[in-house]
């Protein structure tokens, strides 16, 4: 499933929704899921987006750098991130919601 379809049939859940904008070239944060999967209420779905291949999407989305994460919620954003993230700033906004 392409991420428009993901994040369009995800926004209609009760799941808080962690978007990970990247491109090719940038750090990928291949622990964020994992972190996302053990969180204790399981109520947080991930999803990636090369901006590279999803320019439109990005653009949905204001983004114009990455990496850039959100959280939304039913298709309201709750929290934006432009640059870095560290485990202890996930957890720190995933316990915020």
């Amino acid at each position: 499933m392409n991420a428009e379809n993901q994040l369009s049939d995800l926004a209609k859940t009760d799941y808080l929704v962690f978007i990970f904008f990247y491109a090719d070239w940038c750090p990928h944060y291949e622990w964020i899921e994992e972190a996302l999967h053990t969180y204790e209420r399981k109520t947080v779905k991930y999803v990636q987006v090369n901006i590279e291949q999803n320019k439109l999407l990005a653009e949905s989305y204001n983004v114009e750098s990455v990496p850039t994460f959100l959280l939304m919620h039913h298709n309201h954003e709750l929290w934006r991130k432009i640059s870095d993230i560290t485990i202890d700033e996930l957890r720190l906004v995933l316990s915020e919601f």
